[in-house]
Formats: C-alpha cells, structure tokens, sequence
C-alpha cells in the first residue's frame, strides 16, 4: 500500500495559478510545484528539463506574460502545463518530471 504526505489543501493555489512547495524529507531539500486549472491539479518537480535550474523567477511565478505555458527563468524554454512536455527552447522535445499526486477531499497529498 502506497503511502501519501500532505501538501496543501486545493484553494491554496488560485484557479489559474500556481504554488511552489519545498520537501524537507526529500534528499538535498527538492522543490515541487502545483498548477491549478479549475478543478484539474498538475504537479512537478521544480527541475527544467535542460539544466536542472529551478522554473520561477521568483516564488510561485512558473508561467509565461499570457499565462498560456510554464516557462523557465533560466533560459525561457516553455512547457504545456498539461504534462509538462517542452514545446520551445534550449530542451525541446524533453518534459518536466511530474509528481503522482492524490487529492481526497479537498487537500492534495504527494504518493510516496
């Protein structure tokens, strides 16, 4: 049986927005963030696919101007939010890791 570790409860991330989470447990204190759209919640590790660098410019900012695609402060490469999949820039073609995520009543909890 798998196990689950709390992140936050689904409106602490605005609709539309996103959230970035710090895991103390994990080896070297990884990052993750969330991404919230309506009801749908996708989750990554804080990692770009070219160089490892962390996506946001500054805390919880991980989207391009129009909001349209998550979007690396390093170098600009930009990634659907739907499965992370790199569609411009320096790592074309490769995709963010993403997290299994469980979410039951109303909170958002990390399969580990």
């Amino acid at each position: 049986m798998s196990q689950s570790k709390f992140i936050c409860h689904i409106e602490d991330i605005t609709d539309g927005g996103a959230r970035g989470f710090s895991l103390p447990n994990e080896p070297g204190l990884r990052t993750i963030f969330l991404v919230r759209q309506g009801k749908k919640i996708y989750g990554y590790w804080n990692c770009c696919a070219h160089l490892g660098t962390p996506l946001d410019w500054k805390p919880d900012h991980f989207f391009n101007l129009s909001k349209t695609h998550l979007q690396c402060a390093t170098h600009g490469a930009e990634f659907r939010i739907k499965d992370g999949y790199c569609i411009a820039g320096p790592c074309k073609g490769k995709s963010l890791e993403s997290i299994p995520l469980h979410i039951k009543e109303k909170k958002i909890y990390l399969k580990i």
